[in-house]
């Protein structure tokens, strides 16, 4: 990809941020404010987003390439497992630490940025394979994710968490595609309209979720910077040498390749507040991660995608 598009694009979405950050710091946005704004992002925006992307005529043309993009994500979650295992195992930490490492490594930031910034690179039709991506991704958050945080307490995951608006609209969208049915009007152009909001809101949440945490604090531990590294270096880079030359298809391969190097999930610093852990060692992830995002991102992009 060309520099220029790929830096505006990113650029673009990161002004959004800052736009979230100054809200927070100002008084425009409180935290319980932040907190509904999330919450409309994840239960509403995103499932409109979903269900307005899955409304495509199923063809063997499409049917190959759901194929194509279920194999690379194996290949990223075989990537990112082995990552987990190995590099947490170097850094000094109590079990619960590198649980919380372990947790950075697999768990991306695919709802919050994945959706916009797949949007914005390569288009409306991004959306369904991002949907088709992040399908695994609720189960494994509270079932694996779970017990990597606490093993002790996951033996019996929450089915409540599990089954969430994303997931439930992932699944009514796949029956939309198998069956070639359209929602009627007018309610598919609500549906349009509460989708197209994703992008915007869910760039102002993620500002408004960094602008509290301390700066200075938040960049003084290394193992967070060996981390975010390799969440958002090696991992995609090592999923592209593994699948590119076997996947020729631009938007098949960039997007599971631009996906894997999304920054530390949101649900990271959530989960460990929950259950108990170092919350504050999640938070550095994702304000680092984040962070150094704004210039990995657009280099995965010039560098990685076609």
């Amino acid at each position: 990809m060309d520099f220029l598009p790929v830096a505006t694009s990113i650029f673009t979405l990161f002004i959004l941020i800052g736009v979230g950050f100054l809200a927070f710091r100002m008084g425009y946005i409180t935290r319980s404010g932040a907190s509904g704004l999330s919450s409309l992002l994840v239960n509403v925006a995103i499932p409109c987003l979903i269900l307005e992307s899955m409304q495509v005529p199923l063809s063997s043309g499409l049917v190959y390439s759901m194929e194509v993009i279920a194999l690379i994500e194996v290949v990223v979650y075989l990537v990112s497992f082995i990552s987990a295992i190995v590099i947490p195992w170097c850094l000094t930490g109590s079990v619960f630490e590198t649980g919380v490492l372990r947790f950075m490594l697999i768990f991306s930031n695919l709802g919050f940025m994945g959706y916009p910034v797949a949007y914005a690179m390569f288009g409306e039709e991004s959306v369904f394979y991002v949907t088709l991506i992040n399908l695994p991704f609720g189960f494994l958050v509270f079932t694996l994710g779970v017990f990597l945080l606490r093993p002790d307490l996951a033996r019996n995951p929450d089915l409540k968490r599990i089954v969430t608006p994303g997931l439930i609209a992932s699944v009514l969208g796949l029956c939309l595609l198998g069956t070639g049915t359209t929602i009627p009007s007018p309610l598919n152009e609500s549906v349009s309209l509460l989708g197209s909001i994703t992008t915007p809101l869910a760039m102002i949440v993620i500002g408004t979720f960094l602008a509290p945490l301390p700066f200075f604090s938040m960049v003084s531990d290394i193992r967070v910077w060996i981390i975010s590294a390799a969440r958002l270096i090696l991992i995609p880079v090592i999923v592209f040498l593994i699948t590119s030359p076997f996947v020729t298809d631009p938007l098949l391969l960039g997007i599971p390749v631009l996906l894997a190097a999304m920054p530390v999930a949101a649900n990271t610093v959530l989960l460990s507040e929950e259950y108990g852990v170092n919350a504050e060692l999640a938070s550095k992830g994702v304000f680092i991660s984040t962070l150094l995002s704004l210039v990995t991102i657009p280099l995965i992009g010039i560098y990685l995608l076609p």
